[in-house]
């Protein structure tokens, strides 16, 4: 998988890495190829938002919020999410989670996000869902069974949309346009 593989190529072997918004739902944290390629790489400490018992991946889990990190500055080497800056409260919450994650990690920070330009609404998989109106968008994901997929909650960034928060932003995964972006600290290394 060209994600999994251009996370590690960025991110050294054996690093402490600060996973925010890993989940104990089935199909999504826990179950993400992506987050279990960088426990195989990395030192890993999950970030939750939900309480959980016990720990996820088998490694340390703190609950907090991607956007005020319950972590002193330089605490990781990086600080890494998947698909989760889409979700932080559209471009001032992503702003502040770039911000923290400035903050606490000592090399630097990785964000993948879906492409706002990918044709396929990546979360519920069906064509053009999120280019609706925001109006209709809401009943459309509220008939799916998304009803929280609102403006605070939910928001597809653009290359050009990651780069006005102040931050590197590339093709991740796909061709043109890509399904995926990361937004990212430093130049990146390819796979």
């Amino acid at each position: 998988m060209h994600k999994i593989a251009l996370l590690r190529a960025n991110i050294s072997p054996g690093a402490s890495v600060l996973l925010v918004g890993v989940s104990p739902d089935e199909g999504i944290g826990t179950e993400s190829a992506v987050e279990r390629g960088l426990l195989e790489h990395a030192e890993v400490t999950c970030l939750v938002y939900s309480p959980v018992d016990g720990q996820l991946l088998g490694r340390p889990t703190v609950q907090g919020d991607a956007r005020d990190l319950p972590f002193a500055d330089a605490s990781f080497d990086y600080v890494v999410s998947n698909a989760v800056i889409e979700h932080v409260g559209g471009p001032e919450g992503a702003r502040l989670m770039i911000a923290e994650s400035e903050r606490v990690a000592r090399v630097g920070y990785l964000h993948t996000t879906p492409n706002r330009w990918f044709p396929i609404e990546p979360h519920v998989m069906i064509p053009l869902l999120h280019w609706l109106p925001e109006q209709v968008r809401q009943r459309a994901f509220a008939a799916v069974g998304f009803p929280s997929y609102t403006r605070e909650n939910y928001w597809l960034f653009s290359s050009r949309s990651l780069r006005a928060l102040g931050t590197h932003a590339s093709r991740c995964t796909g061709r043109w346009p890509a399904m995926t972006l990361i937004a990212h600290s430093r130049p990146l290394q390819h796979p």
